[in-house]
């Protein structure tokens, strides 16, 4: 296995809650089932560890990361700003083709039943927009920020209801796209980012998690 694809699926684990928070992550174990030595496991780990998804105790061993509100608060007012660079320069320089697959994306979401799926989706139209911009360090970053977002998704099982929402919400951020609307497409990209936090924030509160 090609390092980046260890690196890609040991991530995935991690956002779609494979890999729970606290985790040990064994070295062994992991080099066994991907029949890679322990070095590009090493590797990977270092540089999920610089992403903040896991932490590394030395002596100890490599463990997926806590939940912190806080933490996500914060990278979340990070993201806010960010999306609003992205809305600009997505409005600038998303190309036809890139508009005509997040459609495709918005209709996959309406048939899909699958929760874990419709997250998976969703975030494969966020990096699908990101990448519209045309700005690669901008795309890396928010999908950065939004790996360390997405884990609450799965602290929120019973917010049904976002989920239903999640494809008008996208289909107004392409009406603007297509509309070269800077000032609507800023707009729904923040309160389609904030509608999601204020979900899972609620969620948190009832079940006496923050």
């Amino acid at each position: 296995m090609k390092k980046r694809d260890l690196l890609n699926e040991l991530k995935r684990r991690i956002v779609f809650f494979e890999y729970k928070p606290r985790q040990m992550l064994n070295i062994k174990d992991l080099s066994k089932e991907f029949g890679v030595s322990a070095i590009p496991i090493r590797e990977a780990l270092i540089r999920l560890e610089e992403e903040k998804l896991i932490n590394i105790i030395p002596n100890q061993g490599a463990y997926v990361s806590d939940l912190s509100f806080q933490e996500l608060k914060d990278v979340f007012e990070v993201r806010l700003f960010f999306l609003e660079i992205a809305g600009k320069l997505a409005i600038q320089r998303a190309q036809e083709d890139e508009v005509s697959e997040m459609k495709n994306l918005v209709e996959q979401i309406k048939k899909e039943k699958n929760r874990k799926k419709i997250i998976q989706l969703d975030a494969e139209f966020h990096n699908l927009f990101n990448k519209s911009t045309g700005n690669e360090v901008l795309a890396e970053n928010l999908e950065k920020l939004r790996n360390r977002l997405g884990r609450l998704w799965y602290l929120a099982e019973k917010s049904e209801n976002y989920s239903l929402k999640i494809p008008e919400e996208l289909e107004g951020i392409i009406k603007a796209l297509e509309k070269r609307d800077e000032k609507r497409c800023k707009q729904l990209l923040q309160e389609h980012a904030i509608h999601f936090i204020e979900t899972i924030k609620v969620n948190l509160y009832n079940n006496n998690l923050v």
